[in-house]
């Protein structure tokens, strides 16, 4: 099972200064989501700039405020 898991997985590497998207999971990420309907809610949240790699699969991400 975990060999036909693995095969729809990739390692995926960031590089500085590109823009990414973040997937959350809006009922648990309730803060950011905000939405009333989860099912409803997004599910990609971006696109946030990476400053710099913290870990192996950790990055630091600018965060923008943007006033509408």
């Amino acid at each position: 099972m975990k060999t036909i898991a693995d095969r729809k997985r990739r390692d995926i590497s960031f590089a500085v200064n590109t823009w990414v998207y973040v997937k959350l999971q809006p009922y648990r990420q309730t803060s950011l989501s905000g939405a009333k309907y989860h099912k409803l809610a997004k599910r990609y949240y971006g696109p946030y700039l990476v400053l710099e790699r913290v870990g192996t699969v950790a990055y630091k991400l600018a965060c923008f405020i943007v006033l509408s």
